[in-house]
């Protein structure tokens, strides 16, 4: 790795979770969502300590429906797992996961 050209500033995966937990800490009743950008280690991690909601099977790219619709795939997607592949390895963690499918506004 070239160190010249790392930004001081970026936000990995380690300072992101720690800027989770915070939140957790000094908010505890706040909804937390990953979105599937994130990895599937750190998903995996992040719903067992402070994450209250993830996206799974979803399309996440800028104009990644219409790729899709074109047979372009984005490679960009840090956790392509299906929505049943999602479900599965929460239970798998012990965790209960709880469905959404509306939103009431």
């Amino acid at each position: 790795v070239n160190n010249d050209k790392i930004n001081p500033r970026d936000v990995g995966e380690k300072e992101l979770c720690q800027v989770l937990c915070a939140y957790r800490l000094f908010l505890p009743f706040a909804g937390i969502t990953v979105s599937s950008r994130e990895s599937e280690s750190f998903r995996n991690g992040i719903t067992k300590i402070c994450a209250t909601k993830v996206s799974a099977g979803v399309s996440t790219g800028i104009g990644d429906h219409e790729e899709k619709y074109e047979g372009k795939e984005d490679a960009d997607v840090g956790d392509d797992r299906s929505f049943d592949k999602m479900y599965q390895d929460m239970e798998r963690g012990g965790l209960q996961p709880v469905l959404n499918d509306y939103i009431y506004v």
